[in-house]
């Protein structure tokens, strides 16, 4: 019986010292070099995955950065479109207030029925015939000088 309960002989190894080198590799199972392939592949894997996520999250920041500064450039683009807008209302506004003065000023302007009826009533009086407060004075001297040295009153209708 003292058989049973012994050891299987398993061949020595002899260790070496520290610097002696390493010592044999024990024997290999295939079901254990099977699953040690698996363990590698999936570590593989996973370190490919990691470096994508990685680079998905720095594409991912910068990408964010881009639309924070057109954000900013829009929005500052926004605002000098809307002053230039309001700038333009209340030159609109002017120039609405402007013409509505013209026009009320163009209101008080003689129409062309009324000037026809002036140039009519002058061509009727002809002012150019008409004398004035000076020359008649002058006109009643020359008479009156040329009655005093005649002695005779002469009236005559024209003074030619």
């Amino acid at each position: 019986m003292p058989e049973l309960f012994k050891a299987p002989d398993e061949p020595e190894v002899k260790k070496k010292g520290l610097f002696g080198g390493s010592p044999k590799a024990p024997p290999s199972n295939p079901a254990a070099e099977s699953m040690t392939q698996d363990v590698e592949n999936a570590v593989s894997r996973l370190r490919i995955l990691e470096e994508r996520h990685n680079n998905l999250r720095s594409e991912l920041k910068i990408t964010e950065e881009n639309m924070l500064h057109k954000n900013r450039k829009i929005t500052t683009e926004l605002k000098t479109i809307i002053s230039d807008i309001n700038e333009l209302r209340r030159e609109n506004e002017e120039l609405k207030s402007r013409m509505l003065s013209i026009m009320k000023e163009l209101q008080n302007f003689a129409t062309s029925q009324d000037v026809e009826v002036l140039r009519k009533y002058i061509e009727i009086w002809e002012p150019m015939n008409f004398v004035t407060h000076k020359e008649l004075e002058e006109v009643v001297m020359e008479k009156m000088k040329e009655m005093l040295k005649t002695g005779t009153p002469k009236i005559s209708p024209t003074s030619n």
